[in-house]
């Protein structure tokens, strides 16, 4: 994942001379916009992200990128996904035929279905025990959560399916709700009109975030071949594409534990954002930036999977390589669930009360100076997120400390 984020005003692409010439935006007048000349398969990036007020793009420009591959995605006022412009799929009849067979079969379908739903579970179970290893009161929630997994076994229809599905999302965002700050005003993801109206900063964070998620999954499934209007746990509506947001599920979780992190680490304040005359909370063009860099390290970051180690876009597209796979019946089994990542915390409430019954002269036998042990019961005290550099966590890790 490697994109190339444009804002602003008068954001320009064209072609001069076989090189794509871009023109990133300006947001005041005294602003000094980047500007690039790309040569022919040497692109830096992998998408364009366009967050832009007004521009232009001239045919050249749409071709140049399309015949490298590199698809287009336009961003709303919102921050939400408006519009992408991919590149050509491959011709796959007997795969859209395969989908649509699938969608029209009510078996194949729910079974589909649940391990999309098992999947975004069992993230939401690993969500809530990364938390709760920092904040305390989350352990019952992920016994709640639990409890509703049980239940899709027994779903013998989608209405119920998605019923269980929402219970787990009423869940999840309950709790989330309890352990962000209350200046954030942050309720619930869940509103009674249109979720995307966001009027809080963590909605706003959130929409950019699925936004770019949305696009990846965009790009993952038209490299496949699979048609995106027809989906198995969302319903084929007009001007929607439910593939996509099936395939959201299982991968929310890289977007909410990178904004979670950032809040705690206060990546993100109030000069960051700004209110629209319709009430709802635009995030800053810099801020934008800076949030797209910090999801570019989690998608890229690797994991093992079947025998290799590759990046968690990779796995995106992969794990739409094995749903053709499973429609076309060259696969006897599906699984969303896997990889499963590995979250872990370096300010859990144990490791905090390790730190703060550590002595001076404990901490010298383990190589830790006493300016660090300082720093660190200073932070430990505090609600604040910490980070430990390695070295001295693996010292803390291995050394004989007192049980807590």
């Amino acid at each position: 994942m490697r994109p190339l984020y444009l804002s602003g005003f008068n954001v320009r692409l064209n072609v001069d001379r076989a090189r794509l010439i871009v023109h990133d935006g300006f947001h005041t007048p005294d602003d000094m916009p980047e500007e690039l000349a790309v040569e022919p398969r040497h692109a830096h990036f992998d998408s364009v992200i366009i967050d832009g007020h007004s521009g232009s793009m001239s045919l050249d420009s749409i071709k140049w990128l399309m015949r490298h591959d590199i698809p287009i995605h336009l961003l709303d006022y919102d921050g939400t996904l408006l519009s992408s412009t991919l590149p050509s799929e491959p011709v796959n009849g007997p795969l859209k035929i395969a989908q649509v067979k699938a969608y029209s079969d009510p078996v194949k379908r729910l079974r589909i279905a649940k391990k999309l739903v098992e999947a975004k579970s069992q993230r939401t179970v690993n969500l809530l025990e990364w938390l709760g290893s920092r904040y305390e009161g989350l352990g019952s929630a992920g016994e709640d959560v639990r409890a509703e997994v049980q239940r899709i076994d027994d779903c013998n229809n989608l209405p119920k399916l998605m019923q269980v599905e929402g219970h787990i999302a009423d869940i999840y965002w309950h709790q989330l709700a309890l352990i962000l700050p209350e200046k954030l005003r942050f309720n619930s993801r869940l509103h009674e009109t249109r979720q995307m109206n966001s009027s809080d900063p963590v909605n706003s964070l959130l929409n950019y975030g699925y936004a770019i998620l949305e696009s990846e999954c965009r790009k993952a499934l038209n490299s496949v071949g699979l048609e995106p209007t027809i989906g198995f746990l969302h319903e084929a509506r007009q001007t929607k594409h439910p593939l996509v947001y099936d395939l959201q599920e299982p991968f929310r979780w890289l977007v909410d534990t990178t904004i979670i992190e950032s809040l705690e680490c206060r990546r993100f304040g109030r000069k960051d954002f700004y209110r629209l005359d319709n009430y709802v909370l635009r995030i800053r063009p810099d801020a934008a930036r800076r949030l797209l860099d910090i999801l570019q390290v989690k998608f890229n970051a690797t994991i093992h999977y079947r025998g290799k180690c590759y990046g968690w876009n990779t796995i995106l597209r992969l794990k739409c390589q094995e749903l053709a796979g499973y429609i076309l019946s060259k696969r006897n089994e599906l699984d969303f669930s896997h990889p499963c990542p590995i979250l872990s915390r370096d300010d859990s409430e144990t490791f905090r009360n390790r730190i703060l019954s550590l002595s001076v002269a404990e901490a010298r036998k383990l190589g830790i100076r006493k300016n660090t042990l300082w720093y660190m019961q200073q932070r430990a005290r505090t609600h604040k997120r910490m980070r430990i550099h390695n070295p001295v966590k693996e010292r803390l890790t291995l050394g004989s400390l007192p049980a807590t």
